[in-house]
C-alpha cells in the first residue's frame, strides 16, 4: 500500500533525536563493570541504538505472528520502545520517595523509601518500596544517614533491573519468593542476549 498523503503537510512528526533528548540519563553512572547500574547503562545505550535501527528501517518488518507488520503493530512497537527506554531511565535517574507508615497500636512512624516503576502502557506507579525502620531510630539530626540511603538506591536499583530482566530477557529464570515477589534464580544473570 502507498502513503497517500504528502509529508510536506503533515503536521505529525516524530523527531527521535529530540526525544531521545528530552529522555536521556541526567548523567553517565561512574560506577563499576559489575554493577546494576552499568548494566542498565549499557542496556539504555543498545535499546537506544536498536531503536534508532527500528525507525530508520525500509524493509518490510515482520511481525511475531511472521506476517509482514500492520501500521497499528508497527505504532504499537515503536510505543514499547518508548517504555522500555523510560523503564531504563527509571533505574539510571533513580527518584526515591520518603513516606511514612503508622503502626496503629504504638504511634510509631515508621520511614519508607517508594520508588515508581511504569506499567506496560506507559503509566507511572508505585511499585518499589524499603521499610527503613522507626523514625526515632533511623534519623540523625533528622536526616537520614547517608549510608543508609546509598543501601536504599543500591537495593531498589537491584529490583529495578530484575524487574526489567524479566520483562524483556528470553534467557532469565526467575521465581516467586516467599513474600510473593518475582525474584531471578540466579542473580549472575545479568546480561541480555541479543539475536
Amino acid at each position: 500500500m502507498r502513503i497517500r498523503y504528502s509529508y510536506q503537510i503533515s503536521s505529525f512528526n516524530f523527531n527521535v533525536e529530540k526525544w531521545l533528548d528530552d529522555n536521556k540519563p541526567n548523567e553517565i553512572p561512574k560506577v563499576s563493570e559489575d554493577s546494576y547500574l552499568h548494566y542498565a547503562y549499557q542496556e539504555y545505550l543498545e535499546v537506544v541504538e536498536e531503536f534508532k535501527e527500528f525507525l530508520k528501517c525500509t524493509d518490510s518488518i515482520i511481525s511475531q505472528k511472521d506476517k509482514v507488520a500492520t501500521p497499528l503493530e508497527i505504532y504499537d512497537e515503536i510505543e514499547n520502545y518508548k517504555i522500555r527506554i523510560r523503564k531504563l531511565l527509571m533505574i539510571l535517574n533513580l527518584k526515591l520517595y520518603k513516606t511514612y507508615n503508622v503502626n496503629k497500636d504504638t504511634k510509631v512512624r515508621y520511614i519508607v523509601m517508594r520508588a515508581f516503576w511504569i506499567d506496560n502502557k506507559g503509566k507511572q506507579f508505585r511499585n518499589f518500596s524499603k521499610n527503613l525502620g522507626a523514625e526515632h531510630k533511623i534519623l540523625v539530626n533528622g536526616k537520614i544517614p547517608k549510608h543508609i540511603i546509598d543501601s536504599v538506591e543500591e537495593y531498589i536499583i537491584m529490583l529495578m533491573w530484575e524487574l526489567y530482566l524479566i520483562d524483556y530477557s528470553d534467557d532469565c529464570i526467575f521465581s516467586i519468593d516467599q513474600d510473593g515477589n518475582t525474584r531471578l534464580v540466579d542473580d549472575s544473570i545479568f546480561e541480555i542476549k541479543k539475536d
